[in-house]
Order: structure tokens, then C-alpha cells, then sequence
């Protein structure tokens, strides 16, 4: 199957398997899930103003939480996701992050109804049907929560619920 074809047949699963509504849920209260794996991603509002951070996310993979943040990288022009394992918190450097990076990449959203792919929206946006996150499966499956695993999750992430207030 071609590639092309291949993401047919994707947004076409997507849009029959698509049960909730993500028109009716901010991003900050909406949860992600993998179809084949059931790795979720919880999102949540940033940790505040003024903070480079755009989203807030979570993950458990093989028993082991994962913090995730989403910072705009203004040379990139691109919201960037990061997820993290046992990050150490306050001023650090790049390196010591980049130790306890698990994945970094682009978050992009797909509307399936119409087959867009985007950046991922801003807080404060309606979620977008899929998220796709480009190398995810295997930067988990490298990482110390990804060993326990015997399948490794994909890039693309369902809306699956809306988070209830807190």
C-alpha cells in the first residue's frame, strides 16, 4: 500500500472509530489515546503565565509517569513537545535535559473530517480529532519505560474523552 493510500485508509479509521466529540472539548482537558496500546496522553493547561510553556501533558507507559510540556520554539516557528522522564526541576542545563528527554518533536493535529493535518492549537482551542507525534513509538521503545513494552505505541493519538473539572 502506498503512502498516500495508507493515509487514506488512516483518516478514514479515524473518522468511523471517532465516537467523542473534540469540537466540545478544550485541548487543555483532552485525552489521547493510541488505538493499539492504549498509551494515553492527558493534557492539561500550562503551568502558568508568563512560562514558555504552551500545554501540559501526561503519560503512563509500563507503570513509569512521563511529563510532557509544549514550549513554541520561535526559531522553528513550531510548538515543540517534549516528554520527559524524571526531569529534575528549576534551573538546569540543556544537557541535564536532554538526558531526561525521552521524545522531542512536533505535535501536529489532524482534523479527519476533512483530512488537515496542522500544528498543534493553542491553549484554549477546541482538541483536534488526532494528534500525530513523529517518532514517538520508537523513542518510547528506547527509553527505560519503553523495556517492560513488547509492542511500542504509534505516532497517532484519538480524542477519546474530555477531562471532567476539576
Amino acid at each position: 500500500m502506498g503512502s498516500s493510500s495508507g493515509a487514506i485508509v488512516l483518516l478514514a479509521t479515524l473518522a468511523f472509530s471517532h465516537a467523542a466529540s473534540a469540537a466540545e472539548c478544550l485541548i487543555e482537558k483532552a485525552i489521547y489515546r493510541e488505538a493499539e496500546t492504549g498509551v494515553e496522553l492527558v493534557f492539561a493547561a500550562a503551568s502558568g503565565e508568563n512560562t514558555p510553556v504552551t500545554h501540559g501533558f501526561t503519560t503512563t507507559i509500563a507503570g513509569v509517569t512521563l511529563d510532557g510540556r509544549v514550549l513554541y520554539d520561535p526559531e522553528l516557528d513550531r510548538p515543540i513537545g517534549m516528554l520527559m522522564n524524571n526531569c529534575p526541576e528549576g534551573d538546569v542545563t540543556g544537557e541535564t535535559i536532554n538526558a531526561c528527554t525521552v521524545w522531542k518533536g512536533i505535535i501536529y493535529s489532524i482534523d479527519v473530517k476533512i483530512g488537515h493535518v496542522d500544528l498543534l492549537p493553542p491553549e484554549g482551542a477546541d482538541a483536534p480529532d488526532a494528534l500525530l507525534l513523529p517518532g514517538f513509538g520508537p523513542a518510547i521503545l528506547s527509553s527505560a519505560a519503553g523495556k517492560a513494552l513488547d509492542v511500542g505505541p504509534w505516532d497517532v493519538f484519538e480524542f477519546k474523552q474530555c477531562a471532567s473539572k476539576m
